[in-house]
């Protein structure tokens, strides 16, 4: 009983002893400030993923039944703050798209690539972003990616993703491939998707150019030739090899072709070495004819676009 009278402060004490209210209000200080953390800590714990994608969903729903798209947007950017997912990013990369924000869209689609839960999501997000950089001056990395998500998409692929590629395609065969595009798709490595299901070889397909009917190069194939063992001779490692294909349009006999594709890879690899010594033993070369057309029309752009040679990687 003694101790509990020693400790026990009253308004007298205080009066009596006024150093005793400034230290009080110190300790009621440090107390408030304690239990307040506690209480933040406990708020901040009780809080869960799944609390915020409850939330996030409920946003995602919210932006379908907008009335318009900036209230979309809004409801959408919500949603991907409170719990990043596949079908908000990938909307709003869509709706950014629509509104001619092509940055903002390609980043939303970055963003939809790196959450996305299956080969089929992962590939959607990839064409789009490939399409939103082949529109923003990017086309060579635009392609790269357009080829990635036409080879991960189970088929068939949705028909925006062919025709985006197709005018990808089309914009760069028209023109040579310089070294540094070139060495952007074969020195990224084995592209290996998010699930790690699926892997994809660093490969490229080059218009190089032939005089008709011919296995020689005319002076636009050897530029490109050029730019081609410029970009190898950067991006070569180790005990890595190429391999180069040659490729026809179905014009003429299946064996007729056969055997131009396999002369037109041999050329290119020829040429490579002379102008490339340091490359003699690291290419390969084969034909494939008419087996593996890109296209199967009839008109002079399909073609073109299967008239090539494709170059691989092989680690």
């Amino acid at each position: 009983m003694q101790v509990n009278r020693n400790r026990q402060i009253t308004l007298s004490h205080i009066d009596k002893n006024p150093q005793l209210g400034p230290l009080l209000g110190r300790v009621f200080v440090k107390r408030f400030v304690f239990f307040g953390v506690l209480i933040i800590l406990a708020i901040w714990c009780g809080r869960s993923p799944a609390m915020d994608c409850r939330r996030g969903a409920d946003c995602y729903y919210r932006a379908k039944a907008a009335a318009n798209p900036q209230q979309s947007i809004e409801w959408l950017q919500r949603s991907t703050a409170a719990c990043p997912n596949f079908n908000a990013w990938y909307m709003l990369g869509l709706l950014f798209r629509e509104q001619g924000q092509l940055d903002q869209a390609l980043n939303a689609f970055t963003q939809a690539r790196a959450v996305a839960g299956s080969i089929q999501a992962e590939a959607l997000a990839l064409g789009r972003k490939g399409e939103m950089l082949s529109q923003t001056g990017h086309l060579p990395q635009g392609l790269r990616e357009l080829e990635l998500a036409k080879q991960l998409h189970p088929p068939p692929a949705p028909a925006w993703l062919d025709i985006e590629l197709r005018k990808a395609r089309i914009q760069s065969f028209r023109n040579i491939m310089t070294a540094a595009d070139i060495a952007s798709f074969l020195d990224t490595g084995l592209y290996l998707s998010k699930n790690a299901r699926f892997t994809v070889r660093p490969t490229v397909n080059l218009p190089v150019h032939f005089d008709f009917d011919r296995a020689d190069l005319n002076s636009t194939g050897n530029r490109q030739v050029v730019e081609l063992g410029r970009a190898i001779s950067r991006v070569k490692m180790g005990q890595s090899s190429f391999l180069l294909v040659g490729h026809t349009d179905k014009r003429g006999t299946r064996r007729y072709n056969q055997i131009l594709s396999a002369k037109r890879a041999g050329t290119v690899k020829l040429e490579l070495e002379r102008q490339f010594p340091s490359l003699i033993g690291q290419l390969k070369a084969a034909g494939r004819g008419e087996t593996q057309l890109l296209y199967d029309g009839d008109d002079e752009t399909d073609h073109m676009l299967n008239r090539r040679v494709k170059v691989t990687l092989i680690p």
